[in-house]
C-alpha cells in the first residue's frame, strides 16, 4: 500500500516538473521567428517577388480563409494551418507524385505562424524554407489581392475584384 502512494507521489512530482517546461504558443512562435531571422531564413520582399515570377519556390500562405480572402499576395497559395502537411501536397506534387517545389516561402501576417509551419515543412524534407510577413509586403506598397469588391453588385455584373494598395500608399502618391 505504501509503495503505491510512493509511486503516485513520484509520478505527481515528475508531472509538475514537466509542466514547468511548458512554452506558450506566442513564446514558441516568437522564438522560432527570431531563429529564422538569425539563421537568414527570413525572406525579403524581392525574394517573394522572384519566387512568384520564376516559380523556383512556392509562396505558401498559412493564414485563415477569412484573412486570405481579405488580402493575399497574388501568386501565392493558401494551405491554412489546420492540416498544412497534408494540404501542401496539392501544390508541390505533380500528377505522378513527383516533387515540383522543394523550396518554400511561408507567409502569415507577422511571420510568427509562418515560423511554426516552416518548422514542420523543414521536418517534412523541404530543402529551403523561409518565412515572410504580409505586413512587410503591404508596408512596402506592394499590391494585395482580395476576394472582396469595392463596387455594389449590379445584378451580378461589374464586380471589381483585384489588386489594391494600403491607404498609406495612396497618401504617399499625393
Amino acid at each position: 500500500m505504501k509503495l503505491r502512494y510512493i509511486i503516485v507521489g513520484l509520478l505527481f512530482i515528475v508531472n509538475v516538473l514537466q509542466a514547468g517546461e511548458f512554452i506558450s504558443y506566442h513564446e514558441m512562435a516568437d522564438r522560432l521567428l527570431q531563429e529564422n531571422i538569425k539563421n537568414g531564413m527570413r525572406a525579403s520582399t524581392d525574394e517573394v517577388k522572384e519566387a512568384i515570377k520564376t516559380k523556383k519556390a512556392l509562396v505558401v500562405d498559412v493564414r485563415t480563409a477569412e484573412e486570405w480572402a481579405g488580402a493575399h499576395i497574388k501568386g501565392s497559395v493558401r494551405v491554412g494551418r489546420q492540416t498544412p502537411e497534408m494540404a501542401i501536397a496539392n501544390f508541390v506534387l505533380d500528377d505522378d507524385d513527383k516533387l515540383i517545389y522543394d523550396n518554400l516561402i511561408v507567409v502569415c501576417n507577422t511571420g510568427h505562424r509562418a515560423s511554426l509551419e516552416a518548422d514542420i515543412f523543414r521536418k517534412m524534407g523541404f530543402k529551403k524554407v523561409k518565412v515572410y510577413a504580409l505586413d512587410e509586403w503591404i508596408d512596402e506598397c506592394n499590391p494585395i489581392a482580395t476576394k472582396y469588391s469595392t463596387q455594389r453588385y449590379k445584378e451580378g455584373r461589374n464586380k471589381k475584384f483585384g489588386l489594391f494598395y494600403s491607404e498609406a500608399c495612396y497618401n504617399k502618391k499625393k
